[in-house]
């Protein structure tokens, strides 16, 4: 009996919950990849594939920030064409331009033209254009005219001002968003990586804490045996040992299934599928950070900067005054200043042409407006804008209440992180009263003025009282994870920065690991 007590005892008087170092060979694995929590987190980030698809989803943005600056492309314009003119003329025709019955021109008409929109909404065509003519009922010569200029038609009221821009505005906000929404799922699931770690944990640990009972039923068992061989102590004292083994060693069986499927499930978040490896997690560092006293205000602080939630809605406020701004542009009427100056050329030749069109004092330029405007009030545009406006109050209405929502989080998380702690310590009081208790069951057993039965009831309320304490330390941890997500901190608490680079471009930087993240 004194070896079942000082074995006991060993076990009894580990610090609080045991946390195993070393577990053993758990599952028919070969080797182990044993990493510390947060290069486990960071590992995550750079292998999830659900974060990867959420990039390209950003990538895409961007693309659409290119396609509308395609408004402002250049475009060239090169056409050429020969048509025939054979037709009879009128008498009339004749006798007033003692013209022959007939004409029949052959013409070549080529253009070359550069056309395209600037910034302030105009519409510029630059280009060069020559027709080759000869009329084979006279058998005349070839005749080519040339022209040269610039044609431009400004916006003054409606599509000027910041009206070509505005796409491209659009298209940057929704960019935005979509960056966002990259850090939000980077958020989400950097927090279910790191909520799978602690459930990993508490299987690893309750797998260890199973494994101590059934080798304490063990040792009661074995010690049994051999009081029952010396006529010691009755069989059904032997029964109740051997019963009592075999509910932990079930126990223990159900721990390491629940031990392999929580490593699984952390597999998953980086991709992996090595079944030959086992994955393990170094909780030590995360252990030894300072104690956190967490206070509503300056999470509430933390939360609006760098909740993507709440940037996200942000954009979307200044989206819709851009849109508004866009749509009070499209109601004014269309008012268009129109001016042309070109060089014009005549000669036998092509060159000719060209060298007269220089040369020579025949130009053309025009000026003149065109007002363009709606007889029933412009009623499109005028729905617009009411739209316009029902969309930013809707942004301003999702903003204020994305805002109530972090506040009652952070506030729920918060006292959360409070409650568990307190919880942590109840169990800690409860797992040393019932290491007591075992310890004097165990005294009477030697003494015998108790049995078996006594024994391993005792050693079950420890292991519950161990199980309780396990699981409201990992309660106590979720908390503090859940307060990161809530004040939108978590990828800074893991040295995780996602930073945008001057072109719009996102980045993730990992930082040296520094330990515990709380």
């Amino acid at each position: 009996m004194k070896r079942i007590n000082i074995y006991v005892l060993i076990l009894l008087f580990l610090p609080g919950v045991v946390f195993a170092e070393e577990i053993g060979s758990i599952s028919d694995v070969g080797a182990k990849l044993r990493i510390g929590l947060k290069d486990y987190i960071q590992t995550v980030v750079e292998k999830n594939e659900s974060i990867h698809s959420q990039e390209q989803e950003f990538l895409i943005s961007r693309e659409n920030i290119r396609r509308e600056h395609s408004v402002f492309e250049p475009e060239l314009i090169n056409s050429f064409q020969r048509n025939q003119e054979k037709i009879k003329y009128s008498q009339e025709d004749k006798t007033s331009l003692l013209f022959s019955s007939e004409s029949d021109k052959l013409i070549d008409s080529g253009n070359l033209m550069i056309q395209g929109k600037i910034p302030t909404g105009a519409d510029v065509r630059l280009g060069y254009s020559q027709t080759a003519s000869r009329d084979r009922a006279y058998d005349e010569d070839w005749e080519y005219k040339s022209y040269m200029g610039i044609e431009i038609t400004q916006p003054l009221l409606k599509n000027a001002g910041m009206a070509p821009t505005a796409g491209i505005q659009v298209a940057r906000k929704d960019a935005d968003i979509s960056f966002q929404s990259y850090r939000l799922k980077l958020i989400e699931v950097v927090f279910s990586a790191a909520a799978s770690c602690w459930d990993y944990f508490s299987a690893r640990e309750k797998l260890k804490i199973r494994r101590d009972s059934a080798e304490i039923a063990e040792k009661i068992l074995a010690e049994n045996k051999e009081r029952v061989r010396l006529g010691k102590m009755a069989k059904t004292e032997l029964m109740e040992a051997e019963a009592g083994l075999a509910k932990r060693k079930s126990w223990e069986s159900s721990a390491r299934q629940a031990h392999l499927a929580a490593m699984n499930t952390m597999r998953s978040y980086i991709s992996s599928s090595d079944t030959d490896t086992a994955l393990d997690i170094d909780f030590g560092s995360t252990f030894k950070g300072p104690k956190i006293d967490p206070d509503f205000a300056g999470s509430m602080k933390i939360a609006l900067e760098l909740r993507p939630e709440y940037l996200s809605a942000l954009e979307k406020v200044e989206k819709e005054k851009i849109l508004i701004r866009y749509a009070k542009n499209q109601r004014w009427p269309q008012l268009d200043l129109n001016g042309s100056y070109g060089l014009n050329g005549l000669a036998g030749t092509l060159s000719n042409s060209l060298e007269d069109a220089y040369n020579s004092d025949y130009r053309s330029w025009k000026v003149g407006l065109t007002l363009t405007v709606p007889l029933m009030g412009n009623i499109k545009s005028n729905s617009e804008m009411m739209a316009a406006r029902h969309r930013k109050k809707q942004a301003l209405l999702e903003l204020r209440s994305i805002e109530v929502q972090i506040a009652n989080i952070i506030h729920t998380a918060v006292k959360n992180v409070h409650a568990s702690r307190e919880q942590v310590a109840y169990y800690k009081n409860v797992r040393e009263l019932e290491e007591r208790l075992l310890e004097i069951e165990m005294e009477k057993l030697r003494r015998g003025k108790s049995n078996s039965r006594s024994v391993l009831e005792k050693e079950d309320d420890l292991h519950y009282a161990r199980e309780a304490e396990l699981e409201s330390i990992v309660n106590e941890r979720k908390s503090f994870l859940s307060l990161a997500v809530a004040r939108g901190s978590v990828l800074r608490q893991n040295d995780i920065q996602v930073i945008r680079g001057k072109d719009g471009s996102a980045k993730i930087i990992c930082q040296d690991k520094r330990g515990a993240d709380q």
